[in-house]
């Protein structure tokens, strides 16, 4: 945590995190970086203030080129389908191979170390569900450096599937080196080695919502948001969160991102042993699945998790005397029957009487139900 920031500094780091615009969070940070002074304790926010200020250039850049109708090789993807899925990686660990299995994009597929340059979506299907994945470069560059584009990518993304090869000479080099790349870049990959969200609010003080240990008090909470001038707001922490990380949450800095691990090339002699000692280095909320893309063995656990981790379900809707759509509706994992009927009709939402069920989740096909029944994933709904 930042101790003893100057009031300018501090104030203007405020007008950075209170920033709509891109040209605004530019011109506070640069108006920052000039103001806060160089020492140890600023070493690590002056450190994320560059590397946020370079992105927000790229951003700033790329909205300037769709303004004026022209085109440069792009780094987002449009998302598409219920989920976009992004893959991340050391070189030549076959990201583009699984793309290639899995969907109709079209990829560089290649032995050459570095020979994917531009982020290559394609669309999967898993039971109804369209899924978008994408080829990225690969994570560091041919001189070691952190891609920051692909950390972009991997912070717009819905999911993040980190792809090392099992060929390797050290998978848990690769793999520890992939996992610090993004959380080092703001991207938290686990919400067990803590994390902290931040909604500021307009009255009502101060108010902790711990899911897990936090490793600070309400006190020391107060004191570091008082130091922000933030005198009201709504303070989420999971797991053993410390106060680095409602600073980076206060700044919006750090991200989650569900995110999973595909050991590639099982197909090899000896690759589930590496396998098992790389993943050692995993928290609990990081699953692992071992695939070939050489073979197409364990592919299908790769698409698998992934819908797993977007935390939707599937519905099928129907109208009374017809058969239900061929096509789900997918909705977070949470929805009640009234989210579901004001995602098709805010109209159909309030005048909605009760939904009828046939499922999992019912005893009975057909059975009534209120607004806040929750259905489970796969089931029939038709509302009245």
């Amino acid at each position: 945590m930042v101790t003893n920031l100057p009031a300018e500094a501090a104030a203007k780091l405020n007008k950075y995190s209170e920033a709509r615009t891109t040209e605004e969070k530019i011109r506070a940070l640069e108006e920052f970086l000039s103001a806060v002074p160089k020492h140890k304790g600023t070493e690590k926010l002056r450190l994320w203030a560059t590397r946020r200020l370079a992105e927000l250039r790229e951003e700033l850049e790329r909205e300037k080129v769709k303004r004026s109708g022209g085109s440069r090789p792009g780094i987002f993807v449009e998302k598409e389908g219920a989920g976009q899925i992004v893959l991340v990686g050391p070189p030549n660990s076959g990201k583009s191979s699984i793309v290639a299995r899995l969907t109709n994009a079209k990829v560089v597929v290649s032995p050459i170390p570095y020979s994917t340059r531009v982020p290559a979506p394609g669309m999967a299907t898993y039971l109804d569900v369209k899924l978008q994945l994408v080829d990225t470069p690969p994570l560091l560059t041919p001189n070691g450096e952190v891609n920051s584009r692909v950390v972009a990518l991997a912070r717009n993304a819905d999911v993040v599937g980190v792809v090392v090869g099992l060929d390797s000479d050290d998978v848990a080099r690769d793999l520890g080196s992939a996992l610090r790349a993004l959380d080092e870049r703001g991207v938290a990959y686990s919400l067990q080695k803590g994390f902290a969200r931040l909604e500021r609010r307009r009255e009502g003080g101060v108010t902790l919502v711990p899911h897990g240990t936090p490793r600070f008090s309400e006190a020391e909470l107060r004191e570091l948001l008082n130091s922000y001038r933030i005198y009201h707001a709504l303070v989420e922490t999971y797991g053993p969160a410390t106060l680095d990380d409602v600073e980076a949450a206060i700044l919006s800095a750090r991200v989650y991102k569900p995110t999973f691990v595909v050991f590639n090339k099982a197909d090899l002699p000896g690759a589930e042993s590496r396998a098992r000692e790389a993943a050692k280095l995993l928290p609990p909320d990081v699953p692992w699945v071992m695939a070939s893309a050489a073979t197409g063995v364990g592919l299908e656990g790769i698409l698998a998790t992934s819908f797993r981790l977007l935390n939707v379900k599937r519905v099928y809707t129907k109208k009374p005397n017809a058969p239900p759509s061929p096509e789900p509706l997918v909705v977070k994992a949470d929805a009640t029957i009234r989210d579901i009927a004001e995602k098709i009709s805010p109209e159909l939402a309030k005048s909605m009487r009760h939904a009828r069920v046939w499922g999992k989740g019912v005893r009975y096909g057909g059975q009534r139900v209120g607004p806040d029944y929750i259905p489970q994933d796969g089931d029939i709904v038709e509302i009245r």
